[in-house]
């Protein structure tokens, strides 16, 4: 017998089955592919037969966005969301994660699948519990001095430390390579071949001066970008203590925020703007959540559940709020222990 959570969910998805929303649109995904990639190799090209000129500037932008794309693209192979064969998702998603951004797609697909099916635990839910940023308020990380203050700034410092993201995703993901050998027999030949593609091919054409500026500032501008569309999905949501008691749709719709942009921008966000939909159908073609979008938000208000979607701007605006309501509650606890 279903319990009534279950009950919901299924009432849920038997509404969006009168739709294409469960279609697989694998035509959206082959333009994507075909449109970045395209992008992709010209830009990198134009690092080469642009170098002495201003268009190397717009060489490496069109190499960090199309890179970016390639994320999201990985992001939904890891979801299992492009193809009914799991083999073509599972090397597209090296493409992105591995290759171009020269971390572990294994690794990303073991922390998200965590994020996913405990989104915003306090304690459960890996994106919660980050060394550099307190999240929520009995978050009981201890911390040396020098990142405590980091910590009680988080709201000014955020973008800035968004700027090593994607360095801590390479580090993080050659550990767990290293940690698991037979699952990430792809990463031991896709991290070198990243390298050897972004670094030493560039070295030998260009130098080591222009090549390692190119790379580090495209890394760093690629998690800035990353970290602005992502901190909107869930920062500043309601967290939930491990023994809360809600059920699958109500934890994955209220510590989920929608972001409201016309539909021109759906691909710089990679669809990801419509996290709430995302979040109760992952495996789901990512075009598919704009017109789901209203079933689910109508679904939601007839059950009493919270459906939050706001403006980018105003999100932004909510996410430094609470960071800064973080760093006070931070101070505050400070003076208390020194108090005791």
């Amino acid at each position: 017998m279903l319990n009534p959570g279950q009950k919901l969910y299924r009432d849920l998805r038997s509404r969006l089955e009168e739709t294409d929303f469960f279609e697989r649109n694998t035509a959206d995904y082959v333009r994507k592919i075909a449109t970045y990639g395209t992008l992709h190799v010209l830009s990198y090209l134009g690092l080469y037969a642009c170098a002495d000129t201003p268009w190397r500037w717009a060489a490496l932008l069109g190499l960090t966005i199309s890179g970016i794309q390639f994320y999201y693209i990985s992001h939904d192979a890891g979801h299992y969301a492009i193809s009914d064969n799991r083999n073509v998702n599972l090397r597209l998603g090296h493409i992105g994660h591995t290759f171009i951004a020269g971390g572990s797609f294994r690794f990303w697909q073991y922390k998200h699948n965590l994020h996913h099916r405990y989104c915003n635990d306090e304690t459960r839910d890996p994106d919660m519990n980050a060394l550099f940023l307190k999240l929520y308020e009995t978050d009981p990380l201890e911390r040396p001095a020098w990142i405590r203050w980091i910590v009680q700034h988080q709201a000014v410092l955020l973008w800035f430390l968004a700027m090593f993201h994607n360095f801590d995703f390479q580090r993080l993901g050659w550990i767990y390579t290293w940690e698991n050998p037979k699952l990430c027999r792809a990463e031991r030949v896709l991290i070198p071949l990243h390298f050897v593609t972004y670094l030493v091919v560039p070295i030998a054409i260009l130098g080591w001066q222009m090549t390692l500026t190119n790379y580090i500032l495209s890394t760093m501008l690629s998690g800035v970008i990353l970290a602005k569309l992502f901190a909107i999905n869930h920062m500043g949501m309601p967290s939930v203590p491990s023994d809360h008691k809600l059920s699958f749709i109500e934890q994955q719709v209220v510590t989920s925020r929608n972001v409201l942009v016309p539909a021109i921008f759906d691909d710089y966000f990679g669809g990801l703007n419509y996290q709430i939909e995302h979040h109760l159908f992952p495996w789901v073609s990512i075009d598919r959540y704009r017109a789901a979008s209203p079933i689910v938000k109508a679904f939601c208000e007839e059950h009493g559940i919270a459906y939050v979607e706001e403006n980018f701007g105003l999100a932004l605006l909510n996410v430094e709020r609470h960071l800064a309501e973080m760093s006070e509650a931070d101070k505050q606890q400070m003076k208390t222990a020194s108090i005791a």
